[in-house]
């Protein structure tokens, strides 16, 4: 006889008389059994199944799991098994995915791959002794059918091993995708300032939202490229600086990536040198601010200290706190050019004489306005400086001391925005938020 003829000889043995009492099968499967294989198939799909499940729940003891999910699943399985049996060692055409519902379950309790893999061997082998046992019973023939047995089995779960890791992993990245989306719109409201929950939030983003955050933002200007592994590796130098683990991170279509370090007190903020960022990378850090509130200011910093870096196109970036004054004053770009025009006058004008005028005056202005002392840090005589000082003022129009604050605002803004935007050479283009 055949191994064939001693496969179907086997099968149509089969049947299911004792306990546990067998929950019927689906629709499906009880249809496929019965017009192919009779009602002792049948019957005896929904016993072993019953008996797997059985041992199976002593094995893992999941009071949450889905039970009825898994036995519908399981009731597939071995259905596609037996009809593999049937037809020759020929896996079944209707082979589908794992149940969406069950995966979905699987998922949400971040089952291990492994723990699955696990249970469906376990009712591999509970399958396949309870096969074998009925294969004994026929004699002679039903030894020889062994092996088969063993090798038909085997490869019917391997191939709903495989069903059932993909369709797992295809909900984890639908549920990874749908997270992100959620984090994405979570962030956008806070820096947005819209009303968010801050405990949902909390949950959402992994982060204490009522703790101190310190933002950096991270950009290479117009026309540069970068590795990916570079800004990397300045991403995580920025988290160990800190000092923290707890790091959230958005990155945008522009291309730039905005970090958050939050910690439960006021952490070391780091300054850009700490970061050793390679050209053309740029970075903006922000001061660091306590709670939802705190999350927003932090980013907005760091994000307008980047901008301001990509427009004086310096070396590796710039502090908020660095910086603060002139990135308040130049929100307005042109608005703040003729303000320093209106203030200086003539000593905003690009030569080496009125160059040399502003460095007086800002030494003057750092030594408190002493002649003393700013005469010393300038190498000069005091009446040298004078002299100077009253040609200064001959071009302002009135006495240094009459409108400080806003003759000092122009000098920053003339220093660190006004001339080298007006160079073509350094002039680069601003970064958005």
């Amino acid at each position: 006889m055949s191994i064939a003829d001693s496969m179907a000889k086997v099968i149509s043995t089969l049947d299911w008389d004792s306990d546990p009492r067998p929950a019927p099968l689906a629709v499906h499967e009880a249809e496929q059994l019965r017009s192919r294989l009779g009602d002792g198939a049948t019957r005896w799909v929904a016993g072993a199944v019953e008996q797997s499940l059985a041992a199976l729940q002593e094995q893992i003891h999941d009071s949450l799991a889905p039970w009825p999910l898994i036995r519908t699943f399981a009731q597939h399985v071995l259905t596609a098994t037996l009809l593999r049996l049937a037809d020759g060692d020929r896996l079944p055409a209707d082979t589908e995915a794992i149940d969406r519902d069950l995966a979905e379950d699987i998922v949400a309790r971040d089952i291990p791959l492994s723990d699955i893999t696990q249970a469906l061997r376990s009712m591999q082998h509970e399958w396949l002794s309870l096969l074998i046992d009925a294969a004994v019973g026929v004699r002679p023939d039903g030894i020889s059918v062994v092996p088969a047995l063993a090798t038909s089995v085997t490869g019917t779960m391997d191939a709903w091993i495989g069903a059932a890791t993909d369709a797992i992993v295809e909900e984890r990245r639908r549920v990874y995708l749908a997270e992100q989306v959620r984090i994405r719109s979570a962030i956008e409201s806070l820096v947005t300032a819209e009303p968010v929950d801050v405990e949902a939030a909390t949950q959402l983003l992994r982060i204490p939202l009522i703790g101190w955050h310190l933002s950096c933002a991270i950009g290479v200007p117009p026309g540069g490229a970068v590795e990916r592994r570079v800004l990397e590796g300045i991403v995580h130098v920025f988290a160990r600086v800190v000092g923290s683990e707890r790091m959230l991170r958005y990155e945008t279509s522009a291309g730039k990536v905005h970090l958050w370090v939050t910690t439960d007190r006021p952490p070391r903020t780091p300054r850009v040198e700490d970061l050793r960022v390679p050209a053309p990378l740029l970075v903006g850090i922000g001061e660091p601010h306590p709670g939802a509130d705190g999350f927003r200011r932090t980013f907005l910093e760091a994000s307008d200290a980047l901008r301001l870096a990509a427009s004086l196109g310096v070396n590796g970036g710039v502090s908020y706190g660095d910086v603060a004054l002139a990135i308040v004053l130049s929100q307005d770009e042109e608005r703040a050019r003729w303000f320093v025009e209106h203030e200086l006058r003539d000593l905003a004008t690009d030569s080496p004489e009125m160059a040399d005028m502003c460095n007086t005056l800002r030494t003057f202005f750092d030594t408190r306005m002493r002649i003393a002392p700013a005469a010393e840090r300038l190498f000069l005589h005091r009446n040298t400086l004078i002299n100077r000082l009253e040609r200064i003022q001959a071009v302002l129009g009135h006495g240094v001391a009459e409108r400080p604050a806003e003759t000092q605002a122009a000098l920053v803004l003339a220093e660190l925005f006004i001339r080298r935007l007006d160079d073509p050479a350094t002039r680069r283009d601003e970064y958005g938020a």
